[in-house]
């Protein structure tokens, strides 16, 4: 079974702030950034039950290659990303 993706605002802009900050750092970093988030987020519509909770409700993800975790609910069939934080940051940021 496939899930429907939705991601909030929020977490779109965790990503375009992180994948700017790496295209700083390297030429098409930023881009593969873009690509291992969004390969995640494929793998997670194909069986979001398979990763742990971590907080109430809240799943997490690691991303591939990169330091950051993908945070989301599931409700029914629907799998809401909520934010895409680096390891080191605080999850409670997405509460504000």
């Amino acid at each position: 079974m496939k899930y429907t993706l939705i991601v909030k605002l929020e977490a779109e802009l965790d990503i375009l702030e992180s994948a700017q900050w790496y295209e700083k750092k390297q030429e098409k970093l930023g881009v593969r950034f873009i690509d291992e988030v969004g390969e995640k987020l494929r793998l997670i519509t194909q069986n979001p039950l398979h990763y742990q909770v971590r907080h109430k409700d809240t799943r997490l993800a690691l991303v591939d290659h990169f330091p950051y975790a993908i945070h989301f609910i599931v409700e029914n069939e629907i799998v809401i990303v909520l934010a895409i934080l680096g390891t080191r940051e605080d999850p409670k940021k997405w509460n504000k």
